[in-house]
């Protein structure tokens, strides 16, 4: 039989294809090892028509620094890559340091165009460049002096000029210092406190005294602000260990404090004490009257959530920052609190409002209105046409190319370029190219990008499903809710490693492998490498902490990712509202983790079809702590730390 022509050219370009390829990678790896005679060796056999010929052109810029001349050239002839933004930052910032300030604002109006944020090193420099100018950056750079984080060397100059002005005040010191305490940037507390006047200043080593005998310092002499904030956090240590030690220390000690100092101690106390679940929370925060910081006011309405005070709930989130306030879940609890205080029109214009957002929030939001909403999203499914016009973007070719060369860094960059300024419909359009080249993370990650359009198939790919499903049916667990947990752990990456030590598809650390193999009779050193083997593990254990935990999925899910006994341990003396329980987890990690398996849980469920349940019934009620029950699988046993 004779093959018809295009298909014999095909066949034939194939070792040519792969030649080239190969010396790609070769002059890639000479590039790093700093080899670059070798580098040119290779780089010269690469045709310059190659789709990824571009790295080569900037490894070569990167290698013999050729000038900013050069520099801009290749960015005026490669716009369509992320290859060029990094030199425009590189310009950026060389400018910047040069104080060449109108090549700077030329750079940096590009950078920022092609970026959602602006860069804080580049976004001092703009603030030095309009201070030059002679323009008022004061608010600006007052705000961003109040961080708690680190700040670029590129700041110190403008620093510097609003100290000098009077602008940047004692008071805006102290206020950072604070900042850096609560965040537990000790290394910038320490850079603050050097920075303010002698009067106002700590001792040296007071933050050591503070952190390692922290009842013994709140005791010692308190001569300056500073030496009262190191103060703060003393008590602070005793706080997140005892919250009851700490109140009758500050009790003892709080009247050699002004005022608002008092209120802020009693606000800490009340934080630690919430994060706790103790049901003192509210009465020490009272004391504090209204909270000081952001976690502050978010901890005493998970406080009052878990008290059921819903007045207090409302009063909590009125007094947030209008930013805090508007995140999806202040907005949920807010109209929960109005209609539990029996205000159920407003309490509806949120619900419904929420209720077209595709989130934890909005499923529930959702189920708390009178009736259905008829607008729902828009779904939409990618015709021939659109993946067609997929496979011909230069980016998106570059980035499946450079994923299946090894590259995952550049290959992640060149797709996220490649997707800016995109239609929904090109968007799902690349969702599904990424999708047929197994890349699921990044299938999955850029479905979810659509604002109008959306195609929940891809947003909630269901790979391996042949061996989810029969491995869930095995142990009596809803398939849905196995796929919700398993989107979650590694968006279906079946080589995905965490810091930690997690593998695979259902992320199981390596004592939980041993465990669970021990259990099934496999011996200690069986593999959970192969996504047969990693479901059938985490499925398992899963299905053990389930039965263990009352056969919730909620504390199920909890434990899956920080273990059966904390899960267990944040159960009230009371029966909670499933979301309440859920609102009320002290870490972050697994507060977020719980919320987005559940809602991908109910996601997937309406994609397989089944039995119809409401997130709300996911969630359920927690039932009360029983200290009577036996201990669950040992914390060390589950997949996350």
């Amino acid at each position: 039989m004779r093959l018809p022509t295009f298909l014999l050219l095909l066949l034939l370009s194939l070792p040519a294809l792969a030649s080239v390829d190969a010396n790609f990678q070769s002059a890639r790896e000479a590039y790093q090892k700093g080899k670059f005679e070798r580098f040119q060796k290779f780089s010269d056999k690469v045709p310059e028509t190659y789709v990824l010929a571009p790295y080569l052109r900037f490894w070569r810029l990167k290698a013999y620094s050729p000038g900013n001349a050069a520099a801009q050239q290749f960015i005026d002839d490669n716009p369509d890559t992320p290859l060029s933004d990094r030199l425009r930052f590189d310009l950026a910032r060389q400018y910047g340091r040069s104080e060449n300030w109108e090549a700077f604002q030329e750079q940096y109006q590009a950078v920022l165009q092609a970026r959602s944020r602006p860069d804080q090193e580049l976004q001092c420099f703009d603030l030095r460049r309009r201070m030059a100018a002679g323009e008022s950056v004061d608010a600006a750079g007052v705000a961003l002096w109040r961080t708690p984080r680190d700040l670029p060397s590129s700041c110190d100059p403008l620093f510097g000029a609003l100290a000098e002005r009077g602008v940047l005040t004692q008071e805006d010191r102290l206020a950072r210092l604070r900042l850096a305490l609560e965040a537990g940037n000790l290394r910038l507390a320490r850079q603050v406190n050097v920075r303010l006047s002698h009067d106002l200043a700590m001792e040296d080593d007071a933050l050591t005294r503070a952190q390692r005998e922290p009842a013994k310092f709140l005791e010692s002499p308190l001569s300056t602000a500073g030496q009262r904030e190191a103060a703060l956090l003393a008590l602070t240590q005793i706080a997140k260990n005892d919250p009851e030690a700490a109140a009758r220390a500050w009790e003892a000690q709080s009247s050699r404090f002004p005022e608002a100092v008092q209120r802020y101690g009693w606000g800490q106390i009340g934080l630690h004490a919430a994060r706790r679940q103790d049901a003192r929370a509210l009465a020490w925060y009272a004391r504090a009257g209204t909270p000081q910081s952001e976690l502050q006011l978010q901890w005493k309405v998970r406080a009052a959530l878990r008290a059921g005070k819903w007045t207090e709930v409302y009063n909590g989130i009125e007094v947030m920052p209008e930013s805090l306030r508007n995140e999806p879940v202040w907005r949920y609890w807010k109209a929960r609190s109005l209609k539990a205080l029996n205000a159920s029109y407003p309490a509806n214009v949120l619900f419904a409002k929420l209720s077209q957002e595709i989130n934890y929030y909005g499923l529930l939001a959702e189920e708390e209105l009178p009736a259905r909403l008829e607008t729902q999203p828009l779904q939409y499914k990618v015709t021939p046409d659109d993946l067609q016009a997929a496979e011909a973007q230069l980016g998106l070719k570059r980035a499946l190319l450079l994923r299946r060369l090894g590259d995952a860094g550049n290959a992640v960059s060149e797709w996220e370029w490649a997707l800016r300024g995109m239609s929904d419909r090109q968007i799902l359009a690349a969702a599904e190219l990424a999708r047929r080249a197994g890349w699921y993370d990044r299938a999955i990650s850029t479905a979810e990008k659509t604002r109008g359009e959306h195609d929940f198939d891809l947003r909630y790919l269901a790979p391996y499903r042949d061996l989810a499903t029969a491995y869930a049916h095995d142990n009596g667990l809803d398939e849905a809710w196995v796929f919700g947990l398993m989107r979650q752990e590694s968006r279906f990456v079946d080589y995905a490693r965490s810091g930690v030590g997690a593998s695979g598809l259902m992320q199981i650390m390596p004592a939980t492998a041993k465990w669970i193999a021990r259990q099934l009779g496999l011996g200690r050193k069986c593999s959970v490498a192969s996504p047969a083997a990693n479901i059938r593990f985490g499925t398992f254990y899963l299905k053990r902490i389930y039965d263990a935990l009352d056969q919730s999925p909620v504390l199920a899910t909890a434990a899956y990712n920080a273990g059966p006994g904390r899960a267990r341990r944040w159960q009230g003396e009371i029966p909670l509202e499933g979301a309440i329980y859920v609102e009320s987890i002290p870490f972050a990690e697994t507060r977020d983790y719980v919320k987005k398996v559940l809602s991908n849980a109910m996601f997937y469920r309406n994609r397989f079809g089944g039995e119809a349940r409401t997130l709300k019934d996911r969630l359920g009620t927690i039932a009360a702590r029983n200290p009577s029950l036996p201990p669950p699988p040992e914390d060390e046993t589950s997949p996350q730390p």
